[in-house]
């Protein structure tokens, strides 16, 4: 089963955590970031496997899932 990790404020931002949302296998990315309750454009990088993918990515089983946000700095 595929597993979804959120990173710094995406932690704060989720309304559900990945691992009460049930499997993400199958399912694009997008999807996901909808599911919890994230606004997508907050969601600047999608990491899976190490490697960056785009948010139409579909979730193979097996699959590490990192959401990145957006970081701001000056």
């Amino acid at each position: 089963m595929a597993t979804v990790e959120l990173l710094g404020i995406l932690r704060e931002q989720a309304k559900v955590r990945p691992e009460d949302l049930g499997p993400a296998d199958g399912k694009p990315v997008a999807d996901v970031i909808q599911a919890l309750g994230l606004p997508a454009d907050l969601v600047a990088f999608v990491m899976v496997n190490g490697r960056q993918q785009p948010k139409t990515y579909i979730i193979q089983p097996e699959d590490h899932v990192i959401l990145i946000p957006l970081i701001g700095g000056g």
